[in-house]
Formats: C-alpha cells, structure tokens, sequence
C-alpha cells in the first residue's frame, strides 16, 4: 500500500471548541449525493460538503453547488450540525500561494464568511493538503512558511468569524497522520513503503513492515505536539485500498507482498498505483457476503497486530486493505478510551445498510 492510502486513512480533523458528547463527523462529497439519499443523517451529529475548492485569487468553486447546497436543511432537520469543507486533494492546489499573499488570505475568509452566512452553515472544515509538503505532485508548497502562514489564516478566520456572528462558528481541520511541517518538520523517504502490500489504515503497525505509522502512533503525535484529545477526532475510513500482489497471499496468509510493477504519474489523483473499494462496493458486488464472510475467489483475513482486514483474490492476485465493523470497534474504543472528541468519517455515502455507523455507535 502506498504511504498516500495511510496517510488519507489515518487523517485526524480538529474542531476549535469542546462539544459536549462524541462527535460522529461525516464527509458529504458533492460528487455522491444520488448515494447520500440512502444515508441516515440522524447517525451523525455533523455532516460536511465536500468540497469547495480556493481560485487562484480566494474565491470559492464547487461542483453541483446548488443541488450540494440544498442538503444543508436537510442535514440540520436531521439534528446535525452543517458545515462545508474547503480545499481537498486536488482541491489544495492554491492554498500555499494564497497563504503567503495577505490580500488573497483576505479574500478567501471573506468568501468563507459569505458562504457561512449565506446557506446559514454552523461552521467550517479546512482540508488543506499539506501545509509545508506536496500533496498532489501539481501543487505548489513552501516548507519554510506554509504552516506559519496558515496559522495566520485560521487566527484571522476565527477573528471573523467573531466579528460577524454572534454564536460561535466551529472550525475543523483534516490533518495528515503526522503534526504540520515546518522548515526541519517531519519529512522523510517512504517510497520504499511503495513497493509492498500492507495495511491501509493499521490500528497498531507491525514492527519492520511497511511505514512505521497507525491509528494510535498519529493520535499520540499530535497530542505531544499540545492538541488536546477533546479536540481530535480519529479518521475512519469506509473504503478500502487495492493493488495486484506478485505471490499468491491466500498460501502465505501474510499481507505485506512485493507488488506488480506498475506506475502512474498524472497529476490530478493520488500518487499511487492503486484503486479505491468502497465499503458499501465490497459488500453489494458479491466480494463479501457478510461483514466477516468473502465469497470465492476471494479470502478475508483479519490481521492481529494491524487490526485490519484485507482481501485477496486467488485469481487476480489482487489485494485490497480495507475497514470493517471489527476494526472500526477496535479504534472507536481507543477513541472513547483515551478522551478524544469522537470519529471523522470519509466517506458517509460508502457505508452499507448502516453497517459502520452501527459499529461506531455500538462503542461512542
């Protein structure tokens, strides 16, 4: 698995204030709201749109903005709070030149706080990948003042928001699984992660065996780095990553394998040689026929020490890392266990017949 699949799965968010029970935070694409009629909102206590993506000069663009939009009643008829989510992959592409720009800075909150006010929203999520590295290969980024500069720009966003309205606006955060580059910050060489198979979103990593980062390691990173639990919501992925395996795992039933020799470089996607199954796809296109049960020719595994299952076809030699009921327990117990706000889901839309949600709410 690449190391852009671990760090997608094992994104934290951060709200600005305490909230009061376990937050169930889900993402809404705007790319997937035909799948978002089947989801029972009432599970979530916030729901975000995703995304609205920054121009060049701060104003905001989205995709299907007016049928996206009108899921905001919707999401607050239901008792969630309504929020959109600015930036993404791809949508990241100018966040670090208007980060650096004070007048571009400007223009962006002001767009936001028009946005807020306009469709009424209880708030806003960032999602700016990454402060201080690359995210997609055609996006621009500074390691020396990227995260300097977005401190300035969440300081000045909240200065706004509590000039203009009178209740407290909520701004979250989607982080990557380590704390915020800066000009020494935590870059380092994974590429070698690249080569093997292994788990997407690992509750605990296995010693010596692909990136030494997880669920746990990322949390406890970023409350060494002075976030307070409360404020952590733990990214749960309801997808999974697949690529072509050289061996035959289903005789090793071992999930770390050299992979296929192939590439892609385009720009616009992630950085990987991997594709995307949604949880909801797993289990409706006769891959597995119950939570724990796969049909042939597919195995299921569960791993111990990762505390993840993963798939593999015996005759296509693919492998696919993935989460399930029994792994979202295992991290939604961390997560109530060790004080943090609750659970950030991506995406919603990928759920089958409430079967993750009915994990997380068997635990928070």
């Amino acid at each position: 698995m690449t190391s852009l699949s671990l760090l997608a799965a094992a994104l934290l968010s951060f709200v600005s204030c305490s909230i009061a029970g376990s937050i169930v935070f889900g993402y809404l694409p705007t790319w997937q709201l035909e799948a978002a009629k089947d989801v029972d909102i009432s599970r979530y206590t916030h729901v975000t749109i995703a995304f609205a993506e920054p121009s060049s000069n701060g104003t905001l663009e989205m995709d299907n903005r007016d049928s996206a939009m009108e899921w905001v009643p919707e999401i607050t008829k239901a008792g969630a709070q309504a929020l959109v989510s600015v930036g993404g992959w791809t949508g990241s592409k100018h966040f670090s030149p208007i980060m650096k720009d004070a007048g571009k800075r400007a223009q962006l909150i002001d767009n936001i706080v028009s946005w807020v006010k306009d469709y009424e929203l209880n708030g806003i999520d960032i999602d700016y990948e990454y402060p201080g590295r690359q995210g997609d290969t055609c996006h621009p980024f500074d390691a020396r003042v990227d995260t300097d500069n977005f401190l300035t720009f969440l300081t000045d966003l909240r200065s706004e928001f509590s000039r203009v309205f009178n209740d407290r606006k909520l701004i979250t955060l989607a982080t990557r699984f380590q704390p915020f580059d800066g000009p020494n910050g935590p870059m380092r060489d994974v590429s070698d992660f690249a080569s093997t198979t292994g788990p997407n979103a690992p509750f605990n990593h296995e010693k010596d065996k692909g990136l030494q980062y997880s669920f746990t390691s990322s949390i406890k990173e970023w409350v060494d780095a002075g976030i307070p639990a409360e404020k952590i919501l733990a990214g749960l992925p309801f997808y999974g990553r697949t690529v072509t395996a050289q061996n035959d795992l289903s005789v090793s039933r071992q999930m770390y394998a050299p992979l296929k020799k192939e590439s892609d470089k385009s720009c616009g996607g992630p950085k990987a040689f991997s594709g995307v199954w949604k949880y909801s796809k797993l289990r409706g296109q006769a891959v597995l026929s119950s939570p724990d049960v796969a049909e042939e020719p597919w195995i299921r595994q569960f791993d111990k020490v990762t505390k993840t299952p993963w798939l593999f076809n015996t005759d296509t030699k693919d492998f696919v890392s993935y989460d399930d009921p029994a792994s979202i327990m295992y991290k939604c117990k961390y997560v109530k266990d060790n004080g943090l706000g609750g659970v950030m889901v991506w995406s919603m839309t990928n759920d089958f017949h409430n079967e993750l949600v009915d994990a997380i709410s068997s635990i928070l």
